[in-house]
């Protein structure tokens, strides 16, 4: 009898001292106040840690390494602007603020930005590589884009191409189908310009004009080529302008001390 009263209390004194057990026996109010209390203890330890993390003085960036082929960027100037804006550490740096600063640089056609553990900032570089001018000061990208350059950086040996902004991808595209066709000729376009009524003129490294008009442009350079080695490519030097607005021919022009003017197979007026 005294071993069962014994084995009793034994039993009701474990489960009196069971966390579970005990846990279980709370009132209904008392669970979820524990619960909620536990939820803030964590997020304002999560808080405290990342505000540390995002201090400045926190795993600051020790080292920027520059990265692409840069010929119109100096890196010692970019490296200069680069340590008055990096002046966070490895986790609070503003990476999508120094890539718009970057970008914004007249030569920067795009960047990208990587970390790299514990203090190192990648930075690679895509420069604006120009294919010819847009008008008196901007320049072309091979991607089509117009940008701005200061003078001291537009002082390329580039083709020159006038017109309305809207039309900068077609023009470029019409000036290198124009240069392919006269190339071979042992003609050099430097230039072509359009007005805004969509009349095209040529300027070849020699000096001489060339009037294409406002349709069938194409056409009238492959008759141009189909007659120029028999008929022009000995005078050439002397011609000032080749009018080719003509339905069967073009007009030529001279410079001065030359005959004044002349046709080849003539047509109309244009």
């Amino acid at each position: 009898m005294r071993a069962r009263r014994k084995t009793r209390r034994q039993a009701r004194r474990r489960q009196r001292w069971n966390p579970r057990e005990r846990l279980r026996a709370l009132k209904p109010w008392v669970r979820p106040a524990l619960i909620t209390l536990a939820v803030v203890v964590a997020v304002a330890s999560a808080w405290r840690g990342y505000d540390w993390l995002m201090q400045p003085s926190t795993l600051p960036i020790r080292s920027i390494t520059l990265a692409g082929e840069l010929k119109y960027v100096d890196p010692a100037e970019l490296q200069a602007l680069l340590k008055s804006e990096v002046d966070e550490g490895f986790f609070s740096i503003d990476l999508a603020a120094i890539k718009q600063r970057l970008e914004a640089l007249p030569w920067i056609y795009q960047v990208s930005l990587r970390r790299i553990w514990p203090d190192r900032l990648q930075i690679t570089i895509e420069e604006q590589r120009p294919i010819a001018r847009w008008g008196d000061r901007a320049l072309v990208n091979r991607y089509g884009d117009i940008f701005e350059a200061s003078p001291r950086d537009t002082d390329l040996e580039l083709p020159v191409i006038f017109g309305r902004r809207d039309r900068c991808q077609a023009l470029i595209r019409e000036f290198n189908e124009a240069d392919e066709m006269l190339y071979p000729l042992g003609l050099k376009l430097v230039s072509l310009t359009e007005d805004e009524r969509g009349d095209q003129r040529l300027l070849l490294a020699n000096g001489t004009h060339v009037a294409l008009g406002r349709k069938h442009r194409f056409e009238r350079l492959q008759r141009l080529v189909a007659s120029y080695r028999s008929t022009l490519q000995p005078m050439i030097a002397d011609v000032s302008t080749l009018d080719l607005r003509y339905p069967n021919g073009f007009a030529v022009k001279w410079k001065e001390g030359m005959l004044k003017t002349g046709r080849v197979h003539a047509g109309q007026q244009p």
